[in-house]
């Protein structure tokens, strides 16, 4: 017993536990402290991309036309914007095409933005251009020429070498000098050479008129060439004032008698495509045809270009316009004028025509009261609508003429 008692006291005491596996919860996270993310500031605006080349070359058309249509609507033209985007588009669309201010003010002297206009010399529409000019430029759409019109177009051309013969003559009669008679020569030699100016010109009629217009045509060239032949004769031969009256006075009648024809003709021919175009509008737009000219011009003018004569067409005119105007500018440089005189000269031939010119260049016409004034006119236009238009462009940020 006491053995046991001592054993149990002298030995490490071990302790065993048989109950059931407990399982702990898991640990608590951490506490979460939130921690505060300023708000991000707002991302500035992203600029605007700077125009395009197209973008700003619209900008800078859209800026030319309006400035340009309130410029020649203080000058009382008629529908000025859209004359102005008619001219502008042939201007960027016919190759070599003059500056389409010169063309706005060839547009403007012509007719005022009258684009539905028949003049007493049978010119129609914006450009004013007649059935010989219109042939001449190769447009080939509906034309409207009468027997009128072709009488008065032969007229107007082959009483010219007449004409130049009276001046001279009329020359000698006031005086007979040495030098008088020398000048006469130098202008009788000019006359000469221009005789059959602007004859080659009515062949482009051709398809037209019937060939006994053209028989005419050369008989009576050959009748100016006599013409001057006799005044050549008469120079040479020292003829006294008598003689030299009754040739001029023989002349005279001859190339007023011409004269009448031209005028009368032409008359007539105005009167018949003044009298169609105003019965077509009427009937077509179930309106007075005045109307129809002062409200739909533009739209008149094209129904008119398709069924009666293309040059009531504002666009083919303005097109006409850009292609007639440039050769004119080459027979203004033909004509070896300077540099600062090709556009008043440009100007003068598109208003008063070759021969006109010509003979006034040459002395043969003292003067040409309307062309003159065309060719002062025309320039100081085109001066005032260039300024005009670089005006606006510089008012386009960025913008530059």
């Amino acid at each position: 017993m006491l053995l046991l008692a001592a054993l149990a006291t002298s030995m490490p005491a071990t302790v065993l536990f048989h109950a059931s596996p407990r399982v702990l919860p898991a640990p608590l996270p951490p506490p979460q402290h939130e921690t505060l993310v300023p708000a991000a500031a707002p991302e500035p605006p992203l600029p605007e991309p700077p125009p395009t080349l197209v973008e700003r070359g619209e900008e800078t058309v859209d800026a030319r036309i309006r400035a340009l249509s309130e410029e020649l609507g203080k000058m009382w033209t008629r529908d000025p914007e859209r004359l102005v985007r008619v001219i502008d588009e042939a201007a960027r669309s016919v190759a070599s095409a003059p500056p389409a201010t010169l063309l706005l003010a060839i547009a403007h002297a012509e007719t005022n933005g009258k684009i539905l206009d028949v003049s007493e010399a049978g010119a129609v529409g914006l450009a004013q251009a007649t059935p010989v000019a219109y042939l001449q430029e190769g447009f080939s759409g509906a034309l409207y020429v009468t027997d009128d019109y072709l009488r008065g177009a032969r007229a107007y051309i082959m009483k010219k070498p007449l004409n130049d013969a009276d001046t001279i003559a009329s020359m000698l009669i006031e005086k007979s000098d040495a030098k008088t008679r020398k000048r006469a020569q130098k202008l009788l030699d000019s006359a000469m050479k221009l005789r059959r100016e602007g004859v080659d010109e009515l062949k482009l009629l051709e398809h037209i008129a019937p060939s006994s217009y053209f028989r005419a045509i050369e008989r009576e060239d050959a009748h100016n060439r006599k013409v001057l032949n006799q005044l050549k004769k008469l120079i040479a031969s020292g003829a006294g004032k008598s003689q030299l009256k009754k040739f001029r006075d023989a002349t005279r009648a001859e190339y007023r008698k011409m004269k009448s024809v031209q005028v009368t003709s032409w008359a007539t021919y105005q009167r018949s495509l003044m009298a169609r175009r105003d019965a077509m509008l009427s009937e077509h737009y179930g309106m007075d045809a005045a109307l129809v000219k002062r409200q739909l011009p533009y739209e008149a003018g094209e129904y008119l270009g398709e069924k009666l004569d293309e040059r009531f067409s504002a666009k083919a005119m303005a097109r006409f316009l850009a292609m007639h105007l440039e050769r004119k500018e080459r027979e203004a440089r033909a004509l070896g004028v300077k540099d600062a005189d090709v556009e008043r000269l440009t100007a003068a031939l598109y208003n008063g025509g070759s021969h006109n010119v010509r003979r006034m260049l040459a002395g043969l016409i003292r003067n040409l009261p309307e062309t003159e004034k065309y060719m002062r006119k025309v320039p100081a236009t085109r001066r005032r609508l260039d300024a005009t238009a670089a005006a606006a462009v510089a008012a386009i940020p960025g913008g530059e003429e």
